[in-house]
This record gives structure tokens, C-alpha cells and sequence, in this order.
């Protein structure tokens, strides 16, 4: 079955050929303080173009009783991840059932999605489980 996705998107792009604007200087940020059922996801889009992102920060802190999952993945893995099947995953930038968690270092990925992910957003049926809060930031630079 297919995630019934209720995300809030967020579209990040870098500026291309304006003057005074160079990828390797500017730092894009996705952050919030948000609530997750299980039906729901939070993504973050990064698209690098022709510049790319070289630097890549996740900071999460989880404010209730239940984990969220954190999953960084080339943009290529979207569907597979969508349709709740087996997909690849940036280990250095994943963490399962995590109740906070602090990652820094370089990414080499052009277009990548960070997602926030409710531990039984695949499960077939209504787990009861409780609502995931947390915050976080993520930068790209």
C-alpha cells in the first residue's frame, strides 16, 4: 500500500546565475516544531542544481513519548520510500525509532529529501499509536 501522505513539502531551491549568489556560500534551512500521527510525514527537499550541497546538519529533539524515524535519501529513492518499499537510505544522516539525535558532516547527493517519519506510518492498520512530537533543524550548505 501507499503512505497516505499529509506532509507539509518544502521546495528548496538555490539560485542559479544571479550575480553575488554562489551555491558554496549559501546555507538552506528547514526547521519547525511539529506533531506527526501515523499517517503523516515531514519532508525537507533539497535540490542542489548544478552546485550541489557539500555540508549536511540534522538536529532533532524529541519532545514526547514516541521516536521518530529520520531518513536522508537521494532524490531517486522518493517513489520507493512513498510506496513503502525497501530503499537506500545515507547512514550517516538515519537514525530509526530516534529520540534525538545530532549529525553533521558531508553529503554528496545533488537533490536529496530529509524526511521525519512516524515509526508505524507503514503499517497496514490503525497501530494506536501516539502522536510524534519533535523539533529540528536541518541545514544544507
Amino acid at each position: 500500500h501507499m503512505k497516505p501522505l499529509f506532509m507539509a513539502l518544502m521546495i528548496l531551491s538555490t539560485c542559479l546565475f544571479t550575480p553575488g549568489c554562489a551555491g558554496a556560500d549559501e546555507e538552506i534551512f528547514c526547521e519547525d516544531s511539529t506533531t506527526l500521527t501515523q499517517y503523516e510525514v515531514y519532508e525537507c527537499e533539497f535540490v542542489g542544481g548544478i552546485f550541489g550541497y557539500s555540508e549536511l546538519s540534522i538536529e532533532m529533539t524529541s519532545t514526547g513519548d514516541s521516536p521518530v524515524h529520520i531518513f536522508t535519501f537521494n532524490s531517486d529513492q522518493y517513489d520507493n520510500w512513498a510506496l513503502c518499499e525497501d530503499f537506500e537510505i545515507n547512514d550517516s544522516f538515519s537514525e530509526e525509532f530516534s529520540t534525538g539525535a545530532s549529525m553533521e558532516g558531508e553529503i554528496d547527493y545533488d537533490d536529496f529529501y530529509v524526511v521525519f517519519d512516524h515509526p508505524n506510518s507503514c503499517d497496514e492498520e490503525d497501530a494506536s499509536t501516539p502522536v510524534v512530537e519533535f523539533s529540528f533543524k536541518v541545514v544544507a550548505s
